[in-house]
């Protein structure tokens, strides 16, 4: 202690700890620390010195009470588990007729049902089965034995005649001189003839090993016994603990003749002190109810075991108090020196004084402000180069409606963030849609859909932001372009129009010359709020299929579409309709995809945009499938989960939705027809059919009606399969089997005759019957003549 103060002392005058606050801190936190530890460590030498012993031993009954109603509660849970092991389905009167020689199942189901019952409880031990009927047998896990020894057969039909449908024994363990418990419950358990029992030994070791735990010490000893069996259960071993079990017996006798018959009769624990060799003992005992018995548990420990604790903790308790005191006054010099280093050095680096490099919390704060601050420097010039892809991911989402919850007055402060004017602004979108991808030849390939549409973005780009102030392109890919514009309300609108269309007609000069496809304008009316932008887009999208599929270029301006005569009647040509159909059904693919090639020009003829044309295709493909329905075809199996009407929809010209009829609809079709019209096979499998019928006696293969037939072994197989929906030899099977059923109720031919018959050898008719029927020949027989 001498030593420590004074290299306190010393660390003081090295580092001249003469402020105020550093004494102030350190006798604050000494004060803080001290008295509680000296007041908590006085009150507990007091408490355990007085009461620790008594609480100790109420613990240790706690305890001993606690385990024992646990046990208990194995105990019950394993008399309720043999109790419905008794009513199982699987030990009912069946059990009195079981041929063994002839129900291998029934009799593995049995060897199951023994394990499972074995591994049910950890007590278990081993599970028997005993049947008295139709003979002594008794069941086990391994194997199943009849009884020949009397005295075997005795020992298990006084089983029987126990007074009690379920009862405790304790007989010896079969092969040993052991003795070992037993639970026994007859079967059926509901019958008052009971035929067989199924007997249940414990684990005596493992029932043990429970046992011991109350006594939750190294020392001492716990039984378990039953006064009127006289059998006994002791965790004690040699010729010493049994004197100990004996002289805890007579103790126990004798504390129950003192405290009377009421003692008797309350099922609560008990506890007494007891001396045997110099040793006192204190001794905690009960018993438990089962199944109308009596058993009675002692646990025996030592006082020293209990209460030595107590003595050790007076000790440690006077150690750990001195020793707390002394570590309180270290840990407040620690923390007050702790304390005092970090408000020093943010003195220092406030008042710009640099008294050398000092490594404590606030240089290090230092060092990663510094480093925060570069982090941000850099975040800085990051956020600046990635600006341009979140002002086009936010004008897409606000294009696509994602926006739509926003208020006018958020949409404006973000399209500000970007650079866009808002106040007093008129807004236009516009919609480009490139056509002609299929008839390229060669400049690009299947795959190429989105480089091709980059490009045209990137031409459409250049020419809107060389010519307007506010102008933003998106990509929404699949050869669609959109354009948001915005102008100063003052600007005319007629001039906005005119030099709008000037600009788009050399936007689709210039795709026309670079890509070679052709452009589709859909231009929306000028709105003034943020908030409608999402439905100008809407509304040019939905205007583009109004296009005329005869004019390569076009600009579509949605206000003057009511003008339009886009909305004339227009002919559907049910005749072409009906040939495409019957071509279909013919197997005609090639002509069918003419007759549609007719279609597509008549339903353009009648009216030319592509909203016509695609509900022509539409209500084409409705019959197509309906006329799959008719042809007996589910759509679902022949087409597959995908959506049709979808993948059509999606499809912008007629090249490319003709191919789509052609690869996806017509070739299915007409494969499926073509597969369900074989009526060759037919013919055959029938003739096949008829000769099994005749020549069912004689010696049959598949080889030999093949050969007989003209075709292969391998395509009669597959043939008759699909069409009888079973294979060649079931059905020949079926057939025997029925004709050998017919034999045995009609005649009285032998089996062996019938087999003959029937073209089969005597064994393996016999095998051949029972797997397909369950019973034998002569079983079928007997049953049926008697019904």
């Amino acid at each position: 202690m001498t030593g420590i103060l004074g290299a306190l002392f010393s660390y003081f005058q090295k580092y001249k700890y003469n402020n105020r606050f550093f004494w102030k801190s350190l006798a604050m936190i000494l004060i803080m620390a001290s008295i509680p530890g000296l007041i908590t460590g006085l009150s507990i030498y007091w408490i355990a010195t007085n009461n620790v012993e008594e609480e100790l031993q109420g613990l240790h009954q706690n305890q001993i009470s606690n385990r024992a109603a646990n046990i208990d509660d194995q105990l019950a849970f394993l008399e309720m588990t043999v109790s419905h092991w008794a009513f199982d389905s699987k030990f009912d009167d069946k059990l009195k007729t079981l041929n063994f020689a002839y129900n291998y199942e029934t009799v593995q189901d049995m060897y199951r049902t023994l394990l499972s019952l074995e591994s049910s409880h950890p007590f278990l031990q081993k599970v028997e089965l005993f049947l008295d009927k139709p003979r002594p047998l008794v069941f086990t896990t391994e194997r199943y034995k009849f009884l020949s020894d009397s005295a075997d057969v005795e020992s298990y039909e006084n089983l029987l005649h126990h007074d009690k449908s379920m009862f405790w024994t304790f007989p010896k363990i079969q092969g040993t001189s052991k003795m070992g418990l037993t639970i026994v419950n007859k079967i059926p358990g509901d019958s008052t003839e009971p035929f067989g029992a199924l007997v249940a030994t414990l684990n005596q070791d493992n029932l043990l090993k429970v046992l011991k735990t109350l006594t939750p010490y190294d020392e001492g000893v716990t039984m378990l016994f039953n006064e009127e069996d006289n059998w006994n259960l002791s965790s004690s071993s040699g010729a010493e603990g049994s004197k100990l079990d004996q002289a805890l017996k007579q103790a126990y006798m004798k504390h129950q003749a003192d405290l009377g018959e009421a003692a008797v009769n309350d099922a609560k624990p008990e506890s007494l002190l007891f001396d045997y060799q110099k040793v006192s003992y204190s001794v905690s005992y009960g018993h438990f109810n089962r199944l109308g018995q009596k058993w009675v548990y002692i646990s025996a420990a030592p006082l020293s075991s209990i209460t030595a604790p107590v003595v050790s903790i007076s000790k440690w308790i006077l150690i750990i108090s001195f020793s707390g005191l002394l570590i309180a006054l270290l840990l407040s010099w620690f923390v007050s020196r702790r304390i005092y280093h970090p408000v020093q050095r943010l003195l220092t680096l406030l008042s710009g004084e640099k008294n050398g490099e000092v490594k404590d919390e606030f240089a290090l704060i230092e060092k990663h402000w510094q480093h925060m601050s570069k982090e941000t420097e850099t975040m800085r010039h990051k956020l600046k180069e990635q600006m341009p892809l979140l002002r086009e991911g936010f004008f897409l989402q606000l294009a696509q409606g994602y926006l739509i919850s926003l208020q006018e007055s958020d949409l404006k402060e973000r399209m500000k963030r970007y650079g866009w004017e808002t106040e007093e602004r008129q807004f236009v979108a516009l919609v480009f849609q490139l056509t002609g991808f299929a008839n390229l030849e060669g400049r690009f390939s299947q795959g190429d859909e989105s480089l091709v549409t980059y490009a045209a973005a990137n031409i459409i780009d250049e020419l809107f932001t060389s010519q307007y102030e506010q102008a933003e392109i998106m990509n929404f890919h699949n050869f669609s372009i959109g354009v948001l514009l915005s102008f100063p309300v003052a600007h005319p609108l007629t001039w906005l129009e005119d030099d709008l269309e000037q600009v788009c007609q050399e936007i689709i000069l210039a795709i026309n010359r670079i890509l070679k496809m052709q452009v589709t304008i859909s231009v929306s009316k000028w709105v003034h709020n943020v908030k409608q932008i999402p439905h100008l887009f809407e509304e040019v999208k939905q205007a583009l299929v109004y296009r005329d599929l005869l004019d390569e270029n076009q600009i579509i301006k949605t206000e003057q579409l009511s003008k339009l005569n886009v909305f004339k009647e227009t002919g559907y040509p049910f005749t072409l309709d009906k040939e495409i159909i019957h071509a279909i059904r013919n197997g005609q693919e090639s002509d069918a995809v003419d007759l549609i090639g007719q279609f597509m020009k008549e339903l353009a003829a009648n009216g030319s945009t592509e909203f016509m044309l695609q509900q022509g295709m539409l209500q084409l493909l409705g019959s197509i499938r309906y006329a799959s329905l008719q042809s007996g075809m589910n759509p679902v199996q022949l087409f597959g989960s995908v959506n049709l009407f979808e993948q059509l929809a999606q499809i912008k010209e007629p090249e490319q939705m003709l191919k789509w009829f052609q690869h996806k609809v017509i070739a299915v079709f007409v494969q499926e027809m073509i597969s369900r019209q074989d009526y060759h096979f037919k013919q055959i499998i029938e003739q096949v059919i008829a000769h099994l019928r005749e020549q069912y006696m004689t010696q049959l293969s598949l080889e030999s009606c093949a050969d007989l037939f003209g075709t292969s072994p391998y395509t009669l197989s597959r043939a008759f399969k699909q069409i009888t929906g079973i294979n060649f030899i079931d059905f020949l099977t079926n057939i025997r089997i029925s004709n050998a059923k017919s034999l045995l109720i009609e005649t009285d031919m032998k089996i062996n005759e019938v087999a003959d018959a029937i073209g089969y050898q005597h064994s393996y008719f016999n095998r051949l019957f029972k797997k397909y029927e369950g019973i034998t020949p002569s079983q079928f027989r007997e049953v049926n003549r008697t019904e």
